[in-house]
């Protein structure tokens, strides 16, 4: 059956082997898996949670915001156990509506508290922990409120775009309405639906007739719901778009998400073993992991499916949030700093918190197939950055790394870091820089910006200054098809406030040759995607996807 939120799946009841497994390992109480109708609504009404029927790995990898023990006593005083199948009754989940408000009251770190996130329990040798100057100064004051109004110096890098019709006389971009979805946020195509044959989309007359992968695939809207997709055939009738979406969701997170500002589902990846994994923000503001499992036709999403990590986050703004694996099956995870003026809370530059940084993971799956037994652990080769810092981290000092990218020709990781106030930033990052220093908060891009000049600052490798329709970089993919052949190489991007769409020749550690303007746009893009064939796909929260076509 799909997947679907709470309200369809109240009163369901945890497998057998994981019931087995629960009365060992603490389960959140917003898991509640089993929990009625009726004991939700008190919850709900109670403390203001939407509780989630989602089941949480055992192994789940908890960032805590704040390592102080009175935050982690709340936490184990609302730990539920499963008892006969089904977690708490209605008194049970009363009584621990105070400690879960004790708990949420941990989750913001105010600007006067220097204290940075632990990964990890703080008692199992994993919970590192460092601390930067406090500041008691008012806001207005602080370092950061004044780098952040102060005018932008005038010596800073125009992105300088020539059009492609002066650029490449005779060649042009057009773009091609793919599928109509309002609020579209992420997307990825399913590559293992040609081995399986894709079955829904050979009932509904799509299919892929390229055998490329990209006649299907997932998409998704910011509230959390997700569609399978598949091509439609040419000349179908009714059909103005390239693919076409279920008339249901075939996972639908929307009761449990959080939309506002820089929240919601941001990033989807397919992983090696081809299960679903998703980026979001929950209802009490902290991003998830989640994998998710599509049936052997790939058609839908089964019922299993489980939470793997989770990072707290200080505010709805930076949160962050790409994922995707490299060829060797390792995960990275982009997190922004949390939010605030100039990262009041320096997470940019505080190597014990995963805010401000890219991480990586090796999977372990312990040899199962149920995502409730996997585990992420630090990959091997991550950077030893010293003493208590936070083992999981590759590069650090990001500000808000919405999108990344993998160009495999190359073996390099693309990087497009929204900056502040008067720079944006892509850094094209080669596997074996871990442990890179990319500089926020002590620069914006290649501008000092507050403390101490970094002996170790790793700048861009592309960077841009605010202007009319300039204001937030979207990335982007190093463009490897063949329809717009002329463009191979090139990086194609966006900037949130303009909606043009530009490719650059970048090479790393140097600004780019040239700059094309595509000469097309849309209204609020927010990512790419790519197909198999290597074609370029962009993700418009207003209009949905449009493919990239001569």
């Amino acid at each position: 059956m799909p997947i679907n939120d709470c309200a369809s799946r109240a009163g369901g009841r945890a497998s057998a082997s994981r019931r087995a497994r629960l009365g060992e390992y603490p389960y959140n109480l917003v898991t509640a898996h089993g929990l009625g109708r009726a004991a939700k609504r008190v919850c709900w009404r109670a403390h203001r949670f939407i509780l989630s029927c989602r089941p949480r790995s055992h192994n789940l990898t908890r960032v805590h915001t704040l390592p102080k023990s009175d935050c982690h006593a709340a936490e184990q005083a609302y730990i539920g156990r499963v008892q006969g199948g089904r977690l708490f009754t209605i008194a049970a989940c009363t009584v621990a509506i105070a400690a879960g408000a004790m708990t949420a009251g941990c989750s913001d770190i105010a600007i006067d508290d220097g204290t940075g996130p632990a990964v990890g329990d703080p008692d199992d040798g994993t919970g590192r922990v460092t601390t930067v100057p406090a500041t008691t100064l008012p806001l207005t004051q602080t370092p950061q409120y004044v780098a952040s109004n102060t005018p932008c110096p005038g010596d800073l890098p125009e992105l300088s775009a020539a059009p492609l019709s002066e650029a490449a006389p005779g060649r042009a971009v057009t773009l091609v309405p793919y599928i109509d979805l309002v609020e579209a946020t992420v997307m990825v195509f399913d590559s293992a639906a040609e081995d399986a044959g894709d079955s829904s989309a050979d009932e509904s007359g799509a299919g892929d007739p390229d055998g490329d992968g990209s006649g299907g695939g997932f998409v998704g809207d910011r509230r959390g719901r997700i569609w399978r997709f598949a091509l439609n055939l040419a000349g179908q009738v009714g059909s103005d778009f390239g693919a076409a979406i279920g008339e249901e969701p075939v996972a639908d997170f929307s009761s449990n998400t959080a939309a506002e500002h820089d929240q919601g589902l941001v990033g989807m990846t397919l992983g090696p073993n081809g299960r679903l994994w998703i980026n979001r923000t929950d209802r009490h503001g902290s991003s998830i992991l989640t994998v998710l499992t599509p049936t052997a036709d790939r058609a839908v999403l089964e019922g299993s499916y489980a939470d793997v990590l989770e990072v707290s986050q200080t505010n709805a703004q930076h949160n962050g949030g790409d994922l995707l694996f490299d060829e060797s099956g390792l995960l990275y995870v982009s997190f922004g700093d949390g939010g605030g003026l100039g990262d009041p809370h320096h997470h940019g530059q505080n190597l014990a918190t995963p805010l401000g940084a890219v991480l990586r993971f090796a999977v372990d799956t312990a040899d199962s197939d149920d995502p409730g037994d996997w585990r992420l652990t630090p990959a091997p080769g991550n950077p030893d950055l010293g003493p208590r810092s936070d083992p999981h981290i590759w590069v650090y000092g990001a500000r808000n790394p919405f999108r990344m990218s993998f160009d495999e020709p190359t073996g390099t990781l693309w990087v497009s870091d929204v900056g502040q106030q008067c720079i944006e930033e892509v850094n094209v990052l080669d596997l074996d820089e871990r442990g890179a220093n990319l500089g926020w908060n002590a620069y914006e891009g290649s501008r000092r910006f507050v403390g101490d000049e970094l002996a170790d600052h790793r700048p861009p490798d592309f960077e841009y200054r605010h202007g009319r329709g300039l204001c937030a970089v979207i990335g982007g993919h190093v463009y490897r098809g063949s329809e717009l052949e002329w463009l191979a190489g090139r990086y194609v991007f966006a900037d949130l406030c303009g909606g043009d769409i530009y490719a650059a020749a970048v090479e790393p550690g140097a600004q780019p040759d040239e700059v094309w303007h595509l000469g097309v746009s849309t209204p609020r893009p927010v990512g790419f995607a790519v197909d198999g064939a290597g074609e370029l796909y962009v993700i418009d929260m207003e209009t949905g996807v449009w493919r990239l076509s001569g």
